[in-house]
């Protein structure tokens, strides 16, 4: 267990003997639990409410994380899910606690099971066997209506109610073979905090064993005006909402009571509008700064002098292609030169280390695009060379490339994806590729991460049963979806049909799915079309959050 400096200015548990008791449940470890700032949100959210206590538990718990609880005793379990893959973990926490995973199974004295996080906005279809009600959204100004009426009435039917609350026994699905044939269920929303600029968004507790360690997390901004096409964070997190420079002051002083150092998040954090005046506030209360992410378009110097100011030693940027035309395609609007010249003064203000991310199986990719990461890397490697040769001290050059993997809601969501054999031919020539430049270091995930990823994103109720086997019945996975009919290579490689029914159309997005597919075109097309800007109606998702 991690020693945790709690955040007095949050709420804490404190537990009443007629509370409605939830446990807040992040299906991943312990450490990465901790690193995320939604368990904290939702952990203070919850705890804030007159008549809830709410305790953490993570995968490697045997117990809760304060009471000491086992997961039965509660009467709410409500999961925080961020990763597809997390479908088989929190399935093996409830088979190990004690409770039926699957819905149907449950009998008699169980507790409410509920699911929420970025992990199901877009795709809750997988998820419906297991849970008794999902939550669609962010939390601020909604999550604390939806546990009163829990609290009040002690009925999970009662969330029904709410217009981006499923309550999963509402819904039945018919299938045609492989595919969704129709759905009965009403659709519902994904909620998007209007308060979120006004409200306070920090970490709630300070651990020396996360990723991020003796820091304090602030939320800068949601939703990201570019809109690359396979970003789902981009799509769901529309529309871009700053949090205001007077909250985040108070952020930051509150934070300098406790520690020298905060930690900026956000889709888009670097392009936050304010940044000459949060570089202001931080020297004010002499406090540090990290970018958990930097965008190369972003254009203020400040960013800069913050790097300089908090010893950030490694500038993290994301080409996603290698080739300046495969970048367009996916609207990733950055030349080449771009994101050198954000790396070269990011030395030139005291970094020492380059981490870039890359795709690879995008659609329309040849041969040349993937040589064309490996020529990145070197190019970025003789900016760093430079400064590492007049430092006398030589840094790194990560390269993280992974498989894209086609979301619901975003432009990709009709994509047929490369299949694992086609994916690890061309890891074989970046490898090779790379080895021949010295000082540059690859890290990938699993060829089975990307294939289970894949298939949970845009699978079907089926899937999710298919994941529940795999864990309490220690099946392969692709024997538990050959059980219902369903090849595990089909479900991610298949090319979509323009205007067949998908699992997650259960959920009203407010993007228009005809603006969609038009994107989807104009990445075989290598087109890029423009950024968000105000007044903007193209995908028509403003417009509906007016109505």
């Amino acid at each position: 267990m991690s020693s945790l400096l709690p955040i007095k200015e949050c709420h804490h548990l404190k537990l009443g003997k007629e509370d409605l008791k939830v446990c807040l449940v992040y299906p991943g470890k312990e450490r990465a639990g901790l690193s995320s700032l939604a368990v904290h949100r939702i952990y203070s959210i919850l705890n804030g409410i007159e008549g809830i206590s709410c305790d953490l538990f993570f995968e490697d718990s045997e117990v809760s994380y304060f009471l000491g609880w086992e997961l039965k005793n509660f009467d709410v379990i409500a999961f925080s899910v961020t990763y597809e893959e997390h479908i088989f973990t929190l399935s093996s926490i409830l088979h190990r606690s004690g409770i039926p995973p699957l819905r149907e199974e449950r009998k008699g004295e169980n507790p409410v099971i509920l699911g929420g996080g970025i992990g199901l906005f877009y795709n809750p279809a997988p998820f419906m066997p297991i849970f008794d009600a999902i939550y669609l959204g962010e939390a601020e100004g909604r999550i604390e209506e939806v546990f009163r009426s829990l609290r009040d009435t002690k009925r999970v039917e009662t969330l029904g109610e709410f217009d981006n609350v499923i309550l999963c026994c509402d819904y039945s699905f018919e299938y045609e073979g492989e595919r969704v044939k129709s759905i009965k269920g009403e659709k519902k929303k994904i909620f998007r905090s209007p308060i979120f600029p006004s409200t306070f968004s920090h970490s709630c507790f300070i651990s020396d064993d996360t990723a991020f360690r003796d820091m304090i997390l602030l939320e800068l901004n949601r939703g990201c005006v570019e809109k690359c096409r396979f970003c789902v964070a981009s799509y769901m997190g529309l529309p871009y909402r700053e949090k205001s420079i007077e909250v985040v002051e108070r952020e930051i002083e509150l934070a300098s009571k406790y520690t020298g150092r905060v930690g900026l998040i956000g889709a888009g954090v670097t392009d936050y509008s304010k940044m000459e005046e949060l570089y202001r506030i931080l020297r004010k209360y002499g406090v540090k700064a990290s970018f958990s992410s930097m965008k190369a378009s972003s254009t203020s110097d400040y960013i800069f002098k913050i790097i300089r100011e908090s010893g950030q030693k490694t500038v993290t940027l994301a080409p996603e292609a290698g080739s300046k035309e495969l970048r367009f395609a996916v609207n990733k609007k950055v030349p080449d030169e771009r994101y050198f010249s954000f790396a070269r003064k990011a030395f030139e203000h005291g970094a020492e280390n380059v981490k870039l991310y890359f795709l690879i199986g995008l659609p329309g990719e040849t041969e040349e695009d993937v040589r064309a990461i490996a020529s990145m890397a070197k190019e970025f490697r003789e900016v760093a060379l430079e400064f590492w040769r007049e430092r006398g001290k030589a840094g790194e050059v990560t390269l993280s490339v992974n498989p894209v993997v086609a979301k619901p809601f975003t432009p990709f969501q009709w994509y047929g994806q490369n299949s694992k054999s086609q994916i690890e031919k061309k890891f074989r020539l970046l490898s090779k590729l790379l080895r021949r430049i010295p000082g540059v270091k690859l890290t990938r995930e699993s060829p089975k991460s990307y294939v289970f990823q894949s298939v949970v994103s845009r699978g079907d109720p089926r899937v999710g049963v298919a994941a529940v086997n795999s864990v309490v019945k220690g099946l392969n996975f692709r024997k538990a979806l050959k059980e219902f009919g369903l090849d595990l290579e089909s479900l991610y490689t298949r090319e979509r049909e323009k205007d067949e029914t998908f699992p997650w159309d259960v959920v009203e997005s407010g993007i228009s799915r005809e603006y969609l597919w038009r994107e989807y075109r104009m990445v075989y097309e290598r087109r890029a079309t423009p950024t968000c800007f105000p007044g903007c109606k193209v995908c028509g998702l403003c417009a509906s959050l007016q109505k």
